[in-house]
């Protein structure tokens, strides 16, 4: 009897230490494996090095770029009263628009050879609502616009504040407008003078060329040595805009 009780218990003392080794090799193996996965190769850097390049690449053609810009040109056709004398006259005028994101600046050009001055403007543009000038947007601007004329009479330097609204009804079809406010200024040829800018108007374009016409009025009082004088020019503008 006690033979038999010491030769079984030496077999579960066996079997115990036989099922010890096997969980103690599996337990050894599945935690290599488990560092296997975590384990850093230079092959797996590489692989990784190269889809990183791919992604950047893919990014750099994907996204749009910061920088936009814009050329205009605009015929212009209006009345000019001045005092009761209303004469129908013409012009012409260029804009060139840089941007990068939010900011940008502004140049324009207007040659009139019928009332023989120039305008040269510059303008600094603070978009506070859109992402784009080519898309519906609130921009802020203020400039300064040096009105020159050609026989050397005077030469009128205006700054101003002006707001701009774009709205696009359709894919193709918006609606703008601008509004600008001439500060008072001095000089000796018209002496104290005001002025103020209202243009509105529509646009229909296709890809980056825009077709639009637009409806202005500009208005100036003047104040000289007590006596006042008023000149208003309202009119249309018609012209090809291309946004680059």
């Amino acid at each position: 009897m006690n033979t038999m009780f010491i030769i079984l218990l030496l077999g579960l003392t066996a079997l115990q230490a036989t099922a010890q080794e096997r969980n103690k090799g599996y337990s050894m193996q599945k935690r290599s494996e488990q560092r296997a996965m975590q384990r850093f190769t230079l092959k797996e850097w590489m692989e990784a090095k190269d889809r990183r390049a791919l992604m950047d690449m893919w990014l750099s053609i994907n996204t749009p770029s910061p920088y936009e810009f814009a050329l205009a040109g605009s015929y212009i056709q209006y009345s000019l009263d001045s005092g009761g004398l209303k004469d129908a006259k013409k012009s012409s005028e260029g804009t060139v628009d840089a941007y990068a994101t939010l900011v940008g600046v502004t140049a324009q050009y207007q040659n009139n050879l019928e009332e023989q001055f120039n305008d040269i403007t510059g303008i600094f543009n603070l978009r506070v609502f859109g992402n784009t000038i080519q898309g519906t947007h609130l921009t802020f601007h203020y400039g300064l616009r040096t009105r020159t004329e050609n026989k050397n009479l005077y030469r009128l330097n205006q700054s101003f504040p002006a707001v701009t609204f774009q709205l696009y009804m359709t894919k193709y079809f918006g609606v703008q407008g601008h509004y600008r406010i001439y500060l008072p200024t001095s000089e000796t040829f018209y002496g104290d003078t005001t002025a103020d800018e209202l243009n509105a108007g529509v646009y229909i374009e296709y890809g980056p060329v825009r077709i639009f016409g637009d409806w202005f009025e500009e208005r100036q009082t003047s104040t000289k040595a007590g006596a006042g004088s008023f000149l208003k020019r309202n009119g249309s503008k018609v012209g090809l805009k291309l946004f680059f």
